[in-house]
């Protein structure tokens, strides 16, 4: 292991140590903790590393264990700053964030946003033409009442926007850029998310007993956990890949929306009638991943720009 690796993991024990007394459901607090443990800007502060997504990827799955709201607000962060970064609009933008579009939404570019950080600016993504727009807050429009609430992802405070006018798109270098780096940002933000409800059923299968036996002994529950292992170990395995290059990001945020789910639901599965009420963490964790799942446009449509690229657009010449 390198020097920078241990540096790495340093880095990351010191902020699950920050983030373990923070309230999950208190914003002001999680923001706080996220300014004081220097992550909010690390994108910038990275940017000359050789493993600079290393770093964030670490950083946001970590994030994830604790918070899948926060670490989703600062994928869409560390994606925007990283796509900016080289653009001539680099200079007039500072507290950026970036999401996809929805491809079915009456409007073009209408998009829901993460607002935790409180963004002054947005890249919205157009997975369909490839293309991205940088938009000033100030020039959006909410589609909604101002403090909705939704079912996942409460404490990234989103809210569903759209351009006022029309939209500069920017260089096709600049979309590609930022959106590979918020599908493995946000594909990291659901393996976190998964692994979570992982742990949170292996432990309750350890100590819940019935009949005299932990249930985690039971062969239909062990199995069960197995197979919840086993798919958190692929998503694990193919944004190690998607990071070295390897592998495709679409792919891998079409997987990783699919297991974070899967999951999730196994895991209330794991922990019975307990796992439909708060006082347990798993029915939360799979409103979250939902949402996180929707965010990327819903595995529909990864799905179909996958098979665009693999095997042409529907339709065409054989």
């Amino acid at each position: 292991m390198t020097r920078r690796n241990v540096e790495l993991d340093d880095f990351l024990d010191v902020l699950k140590k920050r983030l373990v007394p923070v309230g999950a459901g208190d914003a002001h607090t999680l923001r706080a903790t996220l300014g004081d443990a220097d992550v909010v800007d690390l994108a910038r502060e990275t940017a000359e590393l050789g493993d600079a997504v290393d770093w964030l990827v670490g950083t946001v799955r970590t994030i994830a264990y604790f918070s899948p709201s926060a670490a989703f607000a600062l994928a869409g962060r560390f994606a925007a700053q990283r796509g900016v970064a080289d653009s001539e609009t680099s200079d007039d933008v500072r507290d950026v964030t970036s999401a996809v579009t929805n491809p079915v939404a009456p409007t073009p570019w209408t998009a829901t946003v993460p607002t935790l950080l409180a963004p002054d600016s947005v890249v919205l993504l157009d997975r369909r033409t490839e293309t991205a727009a940088l938009v000033r807050w100030d020039a959006l429009v909410g589609e909604e009442a101002e403090g909705t609430r939704r079912s996942g992802l409460r404490e990234a405070a989103l809210r569903t926007v759209r351009p006022h006018g029309t939209v500069e798109t920017l260089p096709d270098a600049v979309g590609r850029r930022t959106a590979r780096d918020w599908d493995l940002f946000t594909a990291a933000v659901s393996l976190g998310t998964a692994e979570k409800a992982l742990h949170a059923a292996e432990t309750y299968a350890g100590e819940r007993r019935q009949f005299g036996s932990a249930i985690g002994s039971f062969a239909g529950l062990r199995a069960l956990l197995a197979e919840m292992r086993i798919r958190v170990c692929t998503v694990r395995g193919m944004l190690d890949g998607a990071v070295a290059g390897d592998f495709g990001t679409a792919e891998l945020l079409a997987e990783a929306g699919r297991t974070v789910v899967d999951v999730c639901v196994d895991a209330i599965q794991v922990h019975g009638g307990y796992g439909y009420i708060d006082e347990y963490p798993v029915a939360g964790l799979l409103r979250d991943a939902v949402s996180l799942r929707a965010r990327g446009g819903g595995r529909r449509s990864l799905v179909a720009q996958v098979a665009a690229r693999r095997l042409g657009k529907a339709g065409g010449d054989a």
